[in-house]
C-alpha cells in the first residue's frame, strides 16, 4: 500500500524540489519511462540523434573538439553514424587533466559544477557536470528502479560512504531529506554489531521500498538478519539495488536471502555518469540515451576497456572516455522486451574494509573523502596493517603541507576512532595489479 507521505513526495514534493534546484528531473523521467515501450529502430534512431546533436555541439562550442572532428573529417554531425564514433580519439584522464580548459564549451561556463573523484584507478581527478547532465543521470535512476515498482517518492535507505559527523547544514538537508523527499542516508562509516542491529530495526519501523548502497555493507545487514531471524517482521523492500562496487554472487545470494526481494546492480560512476542497469530478468541494460558503450581492444573472449560517450553531457563533454572498468557487449534480446542494449559483463574491483577500534568495519570509501580532497595527491595507495597503522604512499604534484599531512592523519584516526600511525612514502608511481586495475584501499586488519 502506498503511504499518503509518497504520494505527496511523488506528486507535488520531489518535482517542486527538482525544479527549484534547476533540474528537470521529472519530466525527463517520464519521458525516458515512455521510452521503454519503443520499438528497437525507433529507439536506435533517437539516440543517433542524440549523438549527432552532441556532435554538432562540440563543433560550434568545444575547442578540444573541434579540432578532433575536423582531423577525423567528421564536419557534418548530421550525417554521422554510431560506427563513425570510432574515427575520434580516445580520451583519457591525462588529456582531462592537462587540457580540462579546451574541453569545456565557454558558453555554459557559469553553469557548471565542480567534482573530484578517486576514481577506480585511485587518481583524484576534477571535472566539470551540469544540472541538464545531473537531471538525465537522477531521471534514468528513477527509470531503473521503475522496472522493478518503485516510482519517484517511495520510501529510499541509501547506506552510503558518507562520515558520521555532519555540520548544519548537512542535518538540515537530511531532516529535509527524510521529512519531504522520503529519503535516508545510513552511514556505511562504522559498522559495529550494535549500529547494524540499529539499523536493521529501523528497515522494519521505517519500511523503505527501495534499498540502495554498497553490496558489501548491505551484505554485512543481511548477514545480521540471518543470524537473527524476525528482525524484519513482514517487511520485505521491493528493490535492492547495488552500487560502487562489484556485485559477487555470494553478496547477492545472501542479500537476496535475507531480504526476500529482487536484488539489481546498477553501474555509473560520477565522471562517466549512469551506465547501466539489470532489469529484472537479470541483465545489465545499458542506459542508451545517456551514453554510448564501446569496447576497446577486445580481448578472445569479447572483453576490453570500456570507453563511454555521454550523450548529455553538454558543458564538458565525454567522447569516447576510457573510464578504468573492463567489460563486454552482447546483441542478444531480454527477455524483458526493452529496446536497450547490454552490457553481457562487468569487470570492476572489490573494495576492502578498514578495520577500526574494537574491531569496528568502516567503508574503504570514507577514507576516500579525506584524500581525494588533497589537491597535490596526483596518484594514491593507502595500506592498512595488522597494527592499524597506515601507509600511505602517494605521488604528489609537489610536496605536502604540514597542515595536509596532519589533515590526513586527523582524518583517517578520525574515522578509525582510534590514534594510528599514518607514514607517508612518496614515489614515481604505483604500479597496477595484474588484473590492470589498481586498488587504492587495501587493508591486511583483521576484524
Amino acid at each position: 500500500m502506498t503511504a499518503p507521505g509518497e504520494v505527496l513526495a511523488r506528486h507535488l514534493l520531489l518535482p517542486l524540489h527538482e525544479r527549484l534546484r534547476g533540474r528537470s528531473t521529472i519530466p525527463q523521467w517520464r519521458r525516458l519511462h515512455a521510452a521503454d515501450r519503443l520499438d528497437p529502430s525507433t529507439w536506435e534512431a533517437r539516440r543517433l540523434e542524440k549523438l549527432r546533436a552532441l556532435l554538432a555541439h562540440c563543433l560550434r562550442e568545444v575547442p578540444h573538439y573541434r579540432e578532433q572532428l575536423h582531423a577525423a573529417g567528421l564536419v557534418r554531425p548530421e550525417a554521422v553514424t554510431l560506427e563513425d564514433l570510432g574515427r575520434l580519439p580516445v580520451l583519457e584522464r591525462d588529456t582531462l587533466r592537462t587540457q580540462a580548459d579546451r574541453l569545456i564549451a565557454p558558453a555554459w561556463r557559469d553553469r557548471l559544477i565542480r567534482y573530484s573523484t578517486g576514481g577506480s584507478t585511485g587518481q583524484p581527478l576534477v571535472f566539470y557536470t551540469d544540472k541538464h547532465r545531473e537531471a538525465c543521470l537522477n531521471a534514468q535512476k528513477l527509470r531503473a528502479r521503475a522496472w522493478f515498482g518503485v516510482l519517484p517518492g517511495d520510501r529510499q535507505v541509501d547506506f552510503w560512504g558518507s562520515p558520521i559527523e555532519m555540520d548544519r547544514q548537512t542535518r538540515v538537508r537530511r531532516l529535509k531529506d527524510r521529512w519531504l523527499l522520503n529519503q535516508v542516508v545510513l552511514s556505511a562509516s562504522h559498522l559495529s554489531p550494535g549500529r547494524i542491529d540499529a539499523y536493521a530495526r529501523f528497515l522494519a519501523t521505517w519500511r523503505p521500498r527501495l534499498i540502495y548502497g554498497y553490496p558489501t555493507v548491505i551484505y554485512r545487514v543481511a548477514q545480521h538478519l540471518l543470524e537473527h531471524p524476525g528482525r524484519l517482521g513482514d517487511y520485505r523492500p521491493r528493490l535492492i539495488a547495488c552500487t560502487s562496487e562489484m556485485l559477487l554472487p555470494h553478496l547477492r545470494e545472501t542479500i537476496a536471502r535475507a531480504f526476500a526481494c529482487p536484488v539489481a546492480n546498477e553501474y555509473g560512476s560520477r565522471d562517466g555518469g549512469m551506465i547501466a542497469h539489470e532489469c529484472p530478468e537479470g541483465h545489465l541494460h545499458i542506459l542508451g540515451e545517456q551514453v554510448i558503450v564501446e569496447v576497446d581492444r577486445p580481448d578472445a573472449d569479447g572483453i576490453g576497456d570500456l570507453l563511454i560517450t555521454n550523450l548529455d553531457g553538454y558543458g564538458m563533454p565525454f567522447i569516447r572516455y576510457r573510464i578504468g572498468d573492463r567489460g563486454a557487449l552482447t546483441d542478444a534480446p531480454c527477455p524483458c522486451g526493452l529496446p536497450l542494449p547490454r552490457l553481457r559483463e562487468i569487470q570492476g574491483r572489490a573494495n576492502d574494509f578498514l578495520v577500526g577500534q574494537g574491531g569496528r568495519l568502516v567503508h574503504s570509501s570514507t577514507a576516500n573523502y579525506i584524500l581525494r580532497e588533497i589537491p597535490a595527491l596526483r596518484q594514491y595507495q593507502l595500506r592498512q596493517r595488522a597494527d592499524h597503522s597506515f601507509d600511505l604512499i602517494l605521488v604528489p604534484s609537489r610536496p605536502l603541507t604540514g597542515a595536509e599531512e596532519d589533515h590526513i592523519r586527523q582524518g583517517l584516526c578520525r574515522i578509525l576512532d582510534e590514534a594510528v600511525a599514518v607514514r607517508f612514502h612518496r614515489t614515481q608511481g604505483i604500479p597496477p595489479e595484474k588484473s590492470g586495475k589498481y586498488r587504492w584501499v587495501i587493508s591486511e586488519a583483521v576484524a
